[in-house]
């Protein structure tokens, strides 16, 4: 028997009811709110919070995968635990992928705009890996954004916006190429910012920390930023710095043009950290 065209109208209009049923709970209307506690940071643990504008309805969050400068998914999600999600106070039960261990189901509840994400993230203890290997110390950290977030699955990272803040312990310093909102005290506010940029922006912070700026002046600006374990450590010489500032020069000279606000050189000098060496542009 030939189906009629009705037939099909009805099949197109019982598939777009079902593509609509399965459409994802989120919603931009705000950056997604993600505060990070790492006052814990010398005891290998980092606290998070984030809140997600969203709406009513079936929402799937999921944890970064594909992790800049690595060659794999393996972001480090075995190092992800207490997860809770929130709803005006109200907790939600969440149920991980059968399939995707990054991924979690969750349903939002009518009358909700946002949930709350609680989350925390145990730091390794050992160096000799590099995707997921030890990144701090009593004296200092190495912060990767991946390491304490979720978003939204399906939304495009160079659009979704997220707005960061970072509590640090009392008296440390820190360097990003992150701009910033404002920075009262040891919490830092920064501006909000795609999660493509987020995530590509690491901060590195500690008791013993300095800035050289390489080119005072010059437009854009280019520092280097150094966080060591011992206050001894950052006596570097000047003719490295000098190094520094005449790589940025080159690179001027070489491409014709900074396509960047500012450049960070973010150097972590420790012997108990991995060697997380990426070229973040």
């Amino acid at each position: 028997m030939k189906p009629s065209p009705a037939h099909f109208q009805h099949c197109l209009i019982a598939a777009a009811c079902a593509l609509l049923a399965g459409a994802s709970a989120f919603a931009q209307s705000a950056p997604i709110k993600l505060d990070v506690d790492a006052t814990d940071a010398p005891r290998k643990t980092l606290h998070a919070h984030l809140r997600i504008p969203v709406q009513p309805g079936k929402l799937t969050l999921v944890y970064p995968k594909w992790i800049p400068g690595d060659h794999s998914p393996d972001g480090p999600i075995t190092d992800l635990t207490g997860l809770k999600v929130t709803a005006a106070g109200n907790p939600i039960e969440w149920q991980r992928d059968a399939e995707d261990m990054f991924a979690f189901h969750l349903e939002v509840p009518a009358g909700v705009s946002a949930v709350e994400v609680a989350l925390d993230f145990l730091l390794p203890p050992s160096s000799s890996d590099f995707a997921s290997a030890a990144s701090a110390t009593p004296q200092l950290l190495d912060l990767n954004w991946n390491q304490v977030l979720l978003y939204p699955k399906g939304a495009k990272a160079g659009e979704l916006q997220c707005a960061a803040t970072l509590r640090l312990p009392r008296g440390w310093k820190f360097g990003t190429a992150l701009p910033l909102a404002r920075a009262p005290g040891a919490t830092v506010e920064f501006s909000p910012v795609s999660l493509e940029t987020l995530v590509d922006s690491p901060v590195i912070a500690g008791a013993h920390f300095r800035t050289i700026e390489l080119t005072p002046g010059a437009k854009p600006p280019h520092a280097l930023d150094i966080v060591a374990d011992s206050e001894g450590a950052l006596d570097i010489k000047p003719e490295v710095a000098r190094r520094f500032a005449h790589l940025a020069d080159e690179a001027g000279a070489l491409f014709g043009a900074r396509h960047y606000r500012g450049y960070h050189f973010l150097l972590t000098l420790s012997d108990h950290v991995a060697h997380f060496g990426l070229e973040h542009h």
